[in-house]
């Protein structure tokens, strides 16, 4: 299994911690969110990861260039100018089977493998890995008719929707829908795969999910992933990448 990991952002909202490091380096509980994704694909199955560089690419290859294993092959690919979601995978070679795509700023517990088996099985052009997020609203909401009459009263609901999680599988014919060059993102190519009739399938994450794109999601997932490394790891790499930064980049590579 192929693998792309969109590593060229800024991090421009965890400033200053990314005026130094890359966002696909920043630590969570001590080792760069990067590493732990690498090791997540490699126990999952995947065979082949490019990584999509953009900021700062020398010290992301720097960190994982040295570090492949036998069973893992990466190739780095750079971006120009920021190109958005899916216009880096314009820089790609032509996908040659379904393909998991995803952003290098996420902690996830998500079965990779099992992601992957459920797209080939739905045949859908396209599977959107979810994330359901519930949303606390402190005061009491009102709705009214076009009357202005009080329709409905709720005291303090609750609201919950699925967002995407920034990890994709993608077919190789949804390709042709993107532009050659430029920037071009994710919703964007799936909205026009829609438009030509093309079937985009929806997988509800039902374990943890966390975004680090702010100090306050950082904090966030640096807390679950201390809490319980083996759930994100299983038990033998978080073991290895517990003994320390030259752990960790043993582990990524094997």
């Amino acid at each position: 299994m192929k693998a792309v990991v969109l590593a060229g952002g800024e991090g421009r909202r965890l400033r200053p911690a990314t005026l130094a490091t890359p966002k696909p380096l920043i630590p969570i509980d001590g080792i760069p969110i990067l590493h732990i994704i690498l090791t997540q694909l490699e126990r999952a199955g995947f065979t082949h990861v490019s990584l999509s560089l953009g900021y700062r690419a020398h010290m992301i290859k720097a960190s994982v260039g040295g570090n492949r294993s036998p069973d893992l092959e990466l190739d780095f690919f750079q971006e120009e100018e920021p190109l958005g979601t899916a216009g880096p995978l314009a820089l790609l070679p032509p996908f040659e089977d379904s393909t998991l795509v995803m952003n290098a700023d996420l902690l996830t517990d998500i079965d990779f493998a099992d992601l992957v088996r459920c797209h080939k099985k739905s045949q859908a052009a396209a599977t959107v890995a979810l994330s359901r997020q519930d949303i606390d609203i402190a005061h009491g909401v009102v709705e009214l008719d076009e009357e202005r009459r009080v329709t409905d009263f709720r005291e303090k609901p609750r609201l919950s929707y699925l967002v995407s999680g920034g990890i994709y599988v993608l077919e190789p014919s949804l390709l042709r829908l993107l532009p050659p060059r430029g920037r071009h993102d994710m919703p964007a190519l799936l909205d026009r795969a829609r438009a030509e009739g093309e079937r985009i399938e929806g997988h509800v994450i039902e374990g943890d999910w966390h975004d680090i794109g702010t100090p306050e999601q950082l904090d966030l997932a640096t807390a679950a992933f201390r809490a319980d490394r083996a759930r994100y790891l299983g038990r033998r790499a978080a073991a290895a990448l517990c003994a320390g930064t030259g752990a960790s980049q043993e582990a990524v590579g094997g």
